[in-house]
């Protein structure tokens, strides 16, 4: 019985079909990527391995490439952040699809050190450095204003941390001094030989 519901299964869906249906309307570029994406979520919902066929009909296809579409097609990602590699869109691409809305064209918080202590600045996502947008996104969310004020300091304490971490080593005189315990890399080694012979 279960082959017989398998065989029929096979008959009326044509994974070929359709794979040629995804690449060609992917080809087609974003206006179509929403439509790509349906058809990958009928592909994948179908056929959970069928990825490595559809990487296979289109070499220019990665596994990820169909993942993207595959939440373009769920209603998870939009199309217009898909392969948009600006830090922003990265950031975006992780939030509700609610959020990725309102924020695709609604500038992020920002918050900045002043003279005066902190402000917030209102920034186009597009614009956003990669550490400010390590700043704002948090996992799903964009940190509040408290929130980025501890992730500020915080990485203000790590630079400080490694700015106050003792050299294992000083040079007086042409000569090493090591300080006790010291360990040595072989870049650090070779740091040292280049200032002994300056």
């Amino acid at each position: 019985m279960k082959k017989n519901t398998q065989l029929q299964s096979v008959l009326t869906y044509d994974l070929q079909n359709e794979v040629a249906t995804f690449i060609a309307a992917y080809q087609r570029g974003m206006q179509a990527w929403e439509e790509a994406g349906k058809i990958a979520v009928r592909i994948i919902d179908h056929d959970p391995h069928a990825t490595e066929d559809i990487c296979a009909a289109c070499p220019a296809m990665t596994p990820s490439i169909v993942h993207i579409f595959e939440r373009i097609g769920r209603g998870l990602l939009l199309p217009s952040l898909a392969m948009d590699s600006t830090p922003g869109a990265r950031g975006l691409r992780d939030l509700p699809i609610s959020m990725q809305r309102r924020y695709e064209t609604e500038p992020v918080p920002l918050l900045i050190n002043t003279d005066n202590g902190t402000d917030v600045l209102l920034v186009d996502v597009k614009n956003l450095t990669r550490d400010q947008s390590r700043q704002i996104f948090a996992k799903g969310r964009i940190r509040s204003e408290g929130e980025q004020r501890a992730w500020m300091v915080e990485q203000e304490s790590k630079v400080r941390a490694v700015a106050h971490t003792p050299q294992a080593w000083t040079i007086k005189g042409g000569r090493v001094i090591f300080n006790k315990g010291a360990t040595l890399s072989a870049g650090e080694l070779a740091t040292i030989i280049t200032q002994i012979t300056k």
